[in-house]
């Protein structure tokens, strides 16, 4: 029974990582297009901000706009969402209104990383 039990468990616990994380049930995974639209954001309201504070009305850049794409988002991937808040707060913090959006985007958040099945893409790595 004890044997059973076990077996059950550990079935639960792999079907568990390879059934939730691809739908993106599991608590530290961000879709794509919702992180997309984070970095998106966060880019427009740092340039607003530049702007007014530098030229005195708000303007908004092109770059801004396809932060995602810059970031080299893709919306139906899962990606780590401690990895994406990193990312929205040096766009919003002081290293984006020092440097701007752009250059801030391009440093921070380059090295964001689709997450796979179990803890890496596409194999876990330890």
């Amino acid at each position: 029974m004890l044997k059973k039990l076990l077996f059950v468990a550990l079935a639960f616990s792999l079907t568990n990582c390879l059934v939730l994380n691809p739908v993106g049930a599991t608590l530290d995974r961000e879709k794509g297009s919702e992180a997309a639209s984070r970095i998106t954001d966060a880019a427009i309201k740092t340039d607003l901000v530049n702007s007014v504070v530098l030229v005195g009305r708000p303007i908004v850049s092109l770059y801004s706009l396809v932060a995602a794409d810059i970031a080299k988002i893709e919306s139906d991937k899962y990606y780590i969402k401690s990895d994406v808040d990193q990312c929205v707060t040096d766009i919003q913090g002081f290293k984006g209104f020092l440097l701007g959006s752009l250059v801030t985007n391009i440093i921070s958040c380059q090295d964001l990383k689709t997450d796979g099945y179990i803890t890496g893409d596409p194999f876990p790595t330890f």
